[in-house]
């Protein structure tokens, strides 16, 4: 049974370098695939559940410091699942754009309005950016050039909107 979500293959993805808990599954989405697709806790556990169900991982029960803890395994039955989603045709981009929603309706405020959400927006996008850029040290230690080709995309398309929302605060001001 393959994974059907792009979730689920993230979850698969994370398996394949080392077993993990689910905690630390979330903290390398946060760390590496966020920018394009994040995952919450509430949605990572029961993929992990419907993997374990379907045998897709193992799980390893222990306690850790007196805590309860759950290792999961990636089985031969789950990695090739994961090569199976990895081979498929990747789909055409599809993105929601809180602010791209909003600036199709930008006639409905006022130049200020408009101006001042805009500026808010880019001091986001500002942000954001140098989050990536403070990856950077921490994506040096991989040695999968694949991994440091995400974060490149990621940097270049934050330069990209950047300048692209500068040039609309220009054009309103």
């Amino acid at each position: 049974m393959a994974a059907n979500s792009t979730v689920e293959s993230i979850i698969l993805g994370c398996l394949t370098t080392h077993p993990m808990s689910g905690y630390e599954i979330k903290q390398l989405i946060s760390l590496s695939t966020s920018l394009f697709y994040n995952a919450s806790y509430g949605s990572i556990y029961p993929i992990l559940k419907k993997h374990e169900e379907s045998g897709l991982v193992s799980v390893e029960e222990l306690i850790e410091n007196g805590r309860f803890k759950k290792i999961y395994h990636l089985t031969e039955k789950g990695y090739s699942a994961f090569l199976t989603w990895l081979e498929e045709t990747p789909q055409p981009i599809t993105m929601r754009n809180d602010m791209l929603v909003r600036l199709f309706f930008f006639n409905n405020l006022t130049r200020e309005k408009q101006s001042d959400i805009t500026r808010m927006y880019l001091d986001h996008l500002r942000d954001f950016r140098q989050r990536l850029e403070n990856i950077a040290p921490a994506a040096a230690a991989y040695s999968d050039p694949y991994k440091e080709y995400t974060l490149r995309w990621g940097k270049d398309f934050y330069v990209f909107l950047i300048e692209w929302y500068e040039k609309l605060l220009s054009d309103l001001e």
